[in-house]
């Protein structure tokens, strides 16, 4: 499956509005129906009235009518042999005051308003991450959701969800679509309250504008690390033929917040290419595999294997040059080579190479 970027959104979303269907946009991404539609809600694409949903004007009064005559959406669907969402649009085009749907969700936790680890994994998910959040006042509809083909991925998410707020997300196996070649699982959570609670931390959760919340920022290393993890989860890999670890996303912005979190943790000297953020430097690599590490097991595998096992780990010729003024600094100020290695996460021999003519004390 391809790496759904900006750029693809884009794409997508102008491909929607020149009139291709949901189900061949989806066939041309190689995704499914459903994460072709949660990508363009990302997108900010707004749907069309299927051809079923238009109605007579007579019907449609007849709609009213029965409404107010005391009759359910349901049954009123039933009776004018049309889909129940048919019935609802055109009730709430009306302005009428519809009735709730069933009970509330009510958050059962009392401290939900906290910030624990497990709610900053959750903002990494929903904002730089694959989560997502539907707020549509007219339609009653309130849920946070998250899509995947990683089902360890779908269940912690939903654990955390449950820590939080008390409440256990429905977790559905989607139907398998043309082109896919794994089964895809979506966790659900449908409530207005946990959505309120989620926007009060004041964040951009939009795929092209979001931002890091302040409430992250000002946190402690562990929620940083906990935060960064629920993205590097969604968008994180490891690259095993250049031991990196790739974050990608193309919100620069967005981005350039995740690398002040980052270097909160001491990772620093971060590489940027057009997939996103890039951490080749040993040193950085194994304080991300320490501190904040993956959640989802074949990401977390491949991590500790490659620190493990690796006999010759070279920074690359781009690293070094971006790390030379730090080496020679570093010199002029009297450290050995060996401490100049351990500090920049480089060999010795690198370090004596790019500061043997440096004077010391000068």
């Amino acid at each position: 499956m391809i790496q759904i970027n900006n750029k693809i959104l884009v794409e997508m979303r102008k491909l929607y509005i020149e009139g291709l269907s949901i189900e061949k946009i989806a066939k041309k991404f190689n995704l499914a129906n459903s994460s072709t539609r949660n990508y363009l809600l990302k997108a900010g694409a707004k749907f069309k009235t299927a051809s079923k949903d238009v109605v007579s004007i007579s019907q449609h009064n007849k709609f009213i009518n029965l409404y107010q005559e005391g009759k359910s959406i349901k049954r009123i669907a039933q009776i004018c042999n049309v889909s129940f969402s048919t019935v609802r649009r055109h009730l709430i085009k009306s302005n009428l005051n519809l009735k709730k749907r069933g009970n509330p969700t009510l958050i059962k936790n009392r401290d939900y308003e906290d910030l624990t680890s497990e709610k900053a994994y959750v903002l990494g998910v929903i904002g730089p991450g694959d989560g997502f959040m539907e707020y549509r006042k007219k339609e009653g509809l309130y849920r946070v959701a998250l899509e995947a083909v990683d089902l360890d991925f779908v269940k912690y998410f939903s654990l955390c969800l449950e820590k939080v707020y008390g409440i256990k997300p429905k977790i559905v196996v989607l139907k398998m679509r043309e082109g896919d070649s794994k089964p895809h699982y979506k966790s659900i959570l449908q409530s207005k309250k946990v959505c309120d609670d989620l926007l009060s931390c004041k964040a951009d959760f939009k795929e092209k504008t979001w931002n890091v919340p302040e409430i992250i920022k000002n946190s402690s290393r562990e929620i940083k690390a906990k935060y960064i993890q629920g993205f590097a989860d969604s968008q994180g890999s490891v690259h095993t033929n250049y031991k990196q670890i790739i974050l990608c996303n193309q919100n620069i912005g967005g981005l350039k917040e995740i690398e002040e979190l980052l270097n909160d943790l001491k990772i620093k000297n971060i590489s940027y290419d057009k997939r996103g953020i890039i951490l080749c430097n040993r040193k950085n690599v194994e304080l991300f595999g320490k501190l904040i590490n993956f959640n989802i097991s074949y990401k977390k595998e491949k991590l500790t294997h490659e620190i493990e096992n690796y006999k010759n780990w070279k920074t690359t010729k781009k690293e070094m040059l971006k790390l030379k003024p730090r080496i020679i600094e570093l010199r002029k100020k009297g450290l050995s080579y060996p401490r100049i290695s351990k500090s920049l996460g480089i060999s010795t021999n690198a370090a004596w190479i790019h500061a043997k003519d440096v004077i010391i004390g000068v």
